[in-house]
């Protein structure tokens, strides 16, 4: 369970992460001890992205139990101004999937194109847009069994539809309304909801609705009829349902009042609607007009129903929470807005728009709360009396930081909520929000925040680690789901990733308190090609800086053995055995197709991979700086073609297996106890010398003579690493400094589980060891390769010299 006890850097951070094919605006939905055929009773999370798939994952682990996709997704050109981003490369499954766990059915929409002509892009310029429509755009309702992906109920349906009233015929308009809210199961239907892209086109708000157990469409609304607009999109949230059944929503810029034939338009405005989508009451603001006029939409989020009452409260970009009674609601008063109350809740800078909705804890020691994070600033906790049914204006408490965190002026869209807790007590508010500036129409870094319910105050967030607990690129509209422990967040891929990319992010108490899950134990690997089966390969056994790293048929050899050394947060260095030369994009390049090779490990980002899982066995390897995959040039089978980067595809050349070297077992290849360290090449042993006990000594080279400065401590940590103490100072062996440099010195120091204290043996053969440094991946080597006493200990990339080869003597 998580409290506010426990949740802190050093007991709870990222678990895994598990590379999907687009961006993901949907949030993550969770089913527990879910039956999946012939594989047994699993917790099972659901992810859809803009690329049309659903993944079923496991929630503890990360294996892909199925996927589906659902065909090409439209080109965001077609349906967007040139210069709005925010949907990546596609526009796909937007609005978040709903779940009917008493059929095991999820319910999406996917969207389509076909004909698509680039140099026909509607609107690919600063003009307005012609629409033109040269591509074909279909939207679909489609219904899967979620333990195997397979459709039901006919499914797909093709949506379709036109709404009537005495104001004329409204049609339905596939490429132009944006299904952006989240899928509401209720009544025995499913109740889909659209807005526009951009505001472009004379588009409406609508609601139709489908009988769940057979897709036939059942009902239809639209909340402008003489007039446009009306987009009914919350920012992604869900339409809310009352305790009767009735639809609660909230709608954007439009049209409103009655129109010249009588028929009420909602644009603006919170509605009431049946079951069977008929208006039954609204509340429209009374600067609806200046609302309009300013694109402050009424609906940039959804409606949060207070628990116990008949009151919803709700915000859109004025930054104002209005509460209001739904058995009356008020309808529209140019001169007095007649709702149960209104207040200004947020202050930001520039921009005040509310887009995460409101959410509710009812607390066991300050009584209910109402919890809002308008976008440039800070997050506030509101408390509602319940004998007055108004909500206290004055916060009772307020985060530190705003939204973003930095470059404040402006920025969008906020912070987004959830919340964890044990009935009415250790309340936890999650929230995901842009961290250094504006995420409306571009791709910016996340941040991921803990807070404690009562106080706000920050309990944890995913920068105090940030190797280890990165989220990524911020995932625009999407809160966390909390559930049995875990936390699900997705991003837009790593940071750098490429446009288009996203990722599931899985956060949780750590194992033991102490770090996360790898995916990949530390140890030497061949590494394999899914769809060739050739290994990498540093080609001829070179031992240059920049040699371009190709696959080649598996021969046992070194030149095919990868030192993997985590880093945390399942980024991974990878150190050829025989050059001692790390695997890197050459040079650095974030070029798409830029070729992979060697070099000197320096710790940069370029030669950090991050592992993420794509199945049972099988790995995407994403380079930390560019954020594209470890890919086999030109996708072929061949020996000797190069390695090279690209944006991930899910193809087989871009998926790789690991398998343990000959000789590197993870069973000990020296077993525990005290030892002198041997160099083969001067039968000298490493010293401390004149048994200092300094830290910082370096350490050199001595004739053997038995003493304690010549002993050292062997303790294996796992997987063939090693610490070593000296008997006599019990200090601990490392590379001076962390220092990741050719020829940096070994010198000893107090032992703090440091990396650069690390060394990771590997077998030479008949009872010979080099040994690795886990931090810089450099071996330990005698400086100069001399064979005098008294010279110095040091690292150097591994070269199969004698004095970077060692005996270990009892």
């Amino acid at each position: 369970m998580l409290t506010p006890t426990n949740v802190n850097s050093s007991q709870f951070g990222k678990l895994y992460s598990v590379a999907v094919d687009g961006q993901v605006y949907t949030q993550p939905l969770y089913v527990s001890n879910l039956a999946i055929p012939g594989q047994g009773t699993h917790n099972v999370v659901y992810i859809a992205t803009m690329n049309n798939s659903v993944y079923a994952l496991d929630a503890d682990t990360g294996k892909q139990y199925w996927k589906a996709n659902f065909g090409p997704p439209v080109h965001p050109c077609d349906v967007e101004w040139h210069n709005n981003i925010t949907h990546g490369s596609s526009v796909g499954i937007l609005g978040t999937p709903v779940i009917d766990p008493s059929t095991n059915t999820i319910y999406f929409v996917s969207r389509n194109e076909t004909n698509y002509n680039p140099s026909l892009c509607n609107w690919n310029s600063s003009a307005a847009p012609t629409g033109v429509n040269q591509g074909v755009f279909t939207q679909s309702l489609n219904a899967l069994d979620i333990t195997t992906g397979a459709p039901k109920f006919g499914s797909p349906v093709k949506i379709t539809a036109t709404y009537t009233t005495s104001d004329g015929t409204l049609t339905f308009n596939p490429q132009i309304q944006n299904q952006r809210t989240a899928l509401t199961l209720a009544n025995g239907d499913v109740y889909i909801a659209w807005a526009s892209h951009d505001d472009l086109e004379k588009y409406h708000g609508w609601i139709i609705s489908y009988k769940a157990e057979t897709l036939a469409q059942d009902h239809v609304y639209s909340d402008t009829t003489s007039g446009t607009l009306g987009g009914i999109w919350q920012a992604g949230q869900g339409l809310t349902i009352d305790g009767e059944g009735n639809i609660l929503v909230s709608t954007g810029n439009g049209s409103f009042g009655a129109s010249v034939s009588g028929v009420i338009q909602t644009g603006n405005s919170f509605a009431k609607l049946s079951p069977s989508l008929q208006l039954l009451d609204y509340f429209t603001p009374s600067n609806s007009a200046v609302l309009n006029s300013g694109d402050q939409d009424l609906g940039s989020s959804g409606l949060l129903s207070i628990p116990g009452t008949t009151l919803v409260t709700g915000g859109g970009k004025q930054g104002r929470l209005y509460l209001v009674n739904t058995d009356h609601m008020g309808h529209f008063n140019a001169s007095n807005d007649e709702v149960q109350q209104e207040f200004q809740a947020i202050f930001g800078n520039g921009t005040q728009h509310i887009h995460g909705t409101p959410i509710y804890f009812n607390s066991q020691n300050a009584g209910p709360i109402i919890y809002v994070w308008g976008e440039n600033d800070f997050l506030r906790a509101y408390s509602f009396d319940s004998s007055t049914q108004l909500i206290n204006t004055t916060p009772i408490a307020m985060s530190t930081m705003t939204a973003p965190m930095t470059n404040n002026q402006s920025a969008m869209p906020g912070g987004f909520l959830s919340l964890s807790a044990n009935g009415q007590a250790n309340g936890i508010i999650w929230a995901s929000t842009p961290f250094k500036g504006d995420a409306s129409q571009s791709t910016t870094e996340g941040v991921l925040h803990a807070f404690d319910a009562i106080t706000l105050k920050e309990l944890w967030n995913d920068k105090e680690n940030e190797p280890r607990d990165e989220i990524g690129n911020f995932a625009k509209y999407v809160p966390p789901t909390v559930a049995n422990g875990k936390l699900f967040v997705p991003s837009f891929g790593a940071l750098n990733a490429a446009d288009g990319s996203g990722s599931l992010n899985v956060y949780g108490l750590l194992p033991n308190g102490t770090g996360p899950t790898n995916l990949l134990a530390n140890g030497t690997y061949v590494i394999k090609s899914l769809h060739s089966g050739l290994a990498l390969d540093d080609p001829g056994s070179s031992t240059a800086d920049g040699e371009v790293i190709e696959q080649n048929a598996v021969n046992g050899g070194k030149d095919e053995s990868w030192l993997l050394t985590n880093l945390g947060s399942n980024q991974v260095s990878l150190v050829n055995a025989l050059s001692g030369l790390a695997l890197e994009a050459a040079g650095g390049s974030t070029a798409k197709g830029a070729f992979v090779d060697q070099n000197t490990y320096a710790g940069d980002a370029w030669q950090q991979w991050n592992v993420l899982s794509v199945s049972s066995g099988v790995y995407e390897l994403t380079n930390v700086q560019s954020g594209y995959a470890l890919d086999v040039d030109g996708g072929v089978s061949t020996a000797g073609a190069k390695i090279d980067q690209y944006p991930y595809q899910e193809k087989p050349w871009q998926q790789w297996s690991f398998t343990s070297s000959s000789g590197t077992s993870t069973a000990a290849l020296i077993a525990n106890g005290t030892y002198s360290l041997k160099s083969v090449n001067s039968g000298l042993v490493i010293d401390d010398p004149g048994y200092s006990t300094t830290a910082g000594e370096v350490m050199q080279q001595y004739a053997a003579k038995g003493g304690k400065n010549q002993s050292w401590v062997l303790k294996n940590l796992g997987s063939n690493i090693i610490s070593l103490i000296n008997e006599s100072s019990g200090l601990a062996l490392e590379v001076t400094g962390s220092s990741v440099a050719n020829s940096a010195l070994v010198d000893q120091n107090s032992y703090a589980s440091s990396p650069s204290q690390q060394w990771r043996v590997v077998s030479a053969g008949s009872g010979i060891y080099e040994l690795l440094n886990v931090h810089s991946g450099q071996a330990l080597d005698v400086d100069g390769g001399v064979k005098t006493s008294g010279a110095e200990i040091d690292q150097f990339p591994y070269e199969e010299k004698a004095w970077q080869q060692w005996s270990f003597v009892p």
